[in-house]
Formats: C-alpha cells, structure tokens, sequence
C-alpha cells in the first residue's frame, strides 16, 4: 500500500512539472531512499513535499528523526526542530500537530526543508540525565550537516527550533561553537533560560532550589533525574548554556507564556511557571544584550518569519 501510495504521489508531481524536473526529482528520492534506508512516503497533515519517517542518527531507540522536503530538486535551507515534554514525554510527530501547521506551511512555501528528531528520555536505560539528550541533539545536527550535499541544502544554512524542552536542546547546541557552525539562528517556544538550575535563583524572586527541594520532593526527584545525581560545579558550568552566550552566537528568538506566580493557592508548585515563565525569556534577552547578540520574539515577528529571514 505505502508503495503504491508512492507511486501516486510521484504521478502527481510528475503531472504538476512543466518540464524535466520530475525526473530529477524522482532520481534524488530513489538516490535518498538508498541511503537513509527508508522509503518516501506522503508528508502527515496534507503538507506538500517527500516525506522520510523514522531515520536513524544513532544507535540508541530514540535516535530517530523526519525529514520533510519540498517539491524541489534543491532546498534553500533547512530548520531542525526538537520536541517538548520534559524530558520524560513526547515525540517528533508533535511538529505536525494542529499547533504548528501554519509554521510548517510557511516554511515549505519558501522552499526550505524540515527536520524533526526525537532524543534519550531521563528514564531510558543509559540515560545519564538532560546530558545525554542534549548530545543527541549534537548528533542529529551533525548528522543533518554530513548530509546537507545529498539533501540540496546549501553550507551554513540551519535553523535551530524546538518547544520547551526541546528549546533547551536548540540553546545548548546553537551557543556552543563545536555545534553552532552551520547555525544561523534559533528559534524557541516556552523556553528555559539555562540548566544550570542554580541560576534559575537569579529568575525567580525568592526562589532557593536547595529548599524547595526539602520542601518539595516531586521537585528533588525531578533535580536527581535532570542531572543524574547531584550535579557538580563542572556539570553545572557545561550545562549552563546562558553563560555561553557571545556575539559571535546565531540569533534567537524566544516566546514565553506563562505567569510568574511559582506557587498555587493549594500551596503546590506551578510546573508550568517553572518551566516556562516569561522570566526566563527575560534572562535571556538580558544576557544577549549584555554581550551584544540580537534577538526576537513575537512582539516582532511570528516563529515562521524569524526562521524564513535567517535563511534569506
């Protein structure tokens, strides 16, 4: 069935092709299948384009990614998106959820193509805390630059993105220059300012994460799991991507939603505001003004113009 539904999608593009361009393309998907080791299917949600599910950038289970691309023989550029969810939830079809479809259209209309990539939960086997998602989410940009020849994606052409904790993994990566070389900027949604936890004492008033986490042991269990035991000084400074912040850096863009009120009327933790407070945007955009790196939001431009005008 996935064959044949191939086949019509070829027919089609080939129909909607007023020159030999058809052909170019079907020997680009033949010549892409063979490598990635998947077929190209219909993209979900009725985008236009080729779809490839499931390739793997690594050994592990989760070290899956999509790759999305549009009807063209060549692509303009490129953006990698990573999931939210903690850490501990989520998937990479969460890009084509209701949430994004105008986002993702408006970035296949200007030709550029779409990666989407799961990485190691906290609780996988191995995991040894948010470390090791992170340098998955190293291994699919660099997994993505290895083969930006095949896929027609010009040099130095990349967007970051993610939601949340996806986010985080866009930071970390785009501020570190072994992993930002390719980057041009980096787009976020609900973002952390840093996972150094210690420095979030610096975006919340009032706020002692050694305290809160006698007083609160849903937060302890989540502080033990985030860093896979109780974090050093070193472990801390690496995880600290705020810090790594230049103006050398790709610039951003982040929107944040949620309040600053961290505890309940029921006396409980606000999760939501934890993760996602519009403080923690703030401590970004004042640090990237510190250091002189440009940065945006959606009082400028919507997460689809940000990304198109880092790719003109």
């Amino acid at each position: 069935m996935r064959n044949g539904l191939v086949s019509l999608m070829f027919l089609f593009l080939y129909a909607c092709n007023k020159d030999n361009n058809g052909s170019l393309i079907e020997n680009r998907i033949n010549q892409l299948e063979n490598i990635f080791q998947v077929r190209a299917i219909i993209p979900p949600s009725n985008h236009k384009g080729f779809f490839f599910q499931d390739i793997s950038y690594g050994a592990n289970d989760r070290n899956t990614l999509d790759i999305l691309l549009p009807n063209e023989n060549a692509v303009d550029g490129l953006v990698i998106f990573f999931h939210g969810g903690a850490f501990v939830v989520g998937d990479k079809n969460q890009l084509f959820n209701e949430y994004f479809q105008s986002t993702i259209s408006a970035v296949l209309e200007e030709n550029i193509a779409i990666v989407s990539a799961n990485y190691t939960f906290l609780q996988t086997e191995g995991s040894q805390g948010v470390i090791s998602a992170l340098n998955d989410g190293a291994d699919v940009i660099s997994f993505i630059t290895q083969h930006l020849s095949i896929l027609k994606v010009p040099q130095n052409k990349i967007v970051l993105a993610g939601a949340s904790a996806g986010a985080g993994i866009s930071f970390w990566n785009g501020f570190r220059e072994v992993s930002n070389n390719q980057i041009q900027g980096i787009m976020t949604l609900e973002a952390q300012s840093t996972y150094d936890l210690y420095e979030w004492e610096n975006v919340f008033n009032g706020f002692f994460i050694d305290e809160m986490r006698e007083s609160y042991p849903e937060l302890n269990q989540i502080f033990i799991s985030f860093y896979g035991g109780n974090p050093s000084e070193e472990q801390r400074q690496l995880l600290d991507y705020r810090s790594q912040m230049d103006p050398e850096d790709p610039p951003f863009y982040v929107y944040n939603q949620a309040g600053k009120e961290l505890i309940t009327s029921d006396g409980e933790i606000d999760f939501d505001v934890l993760y996602h407070s519009f403080l923690h945007g703030d401590y970004l955009r004042n640090k990237a003004i510190e250091v002189g790196l440009d940065f945006s939001g959606a009082y400028q431009e919507l997460p689809e113009e940000f990304i198109i005008r880092m790719l003109q």
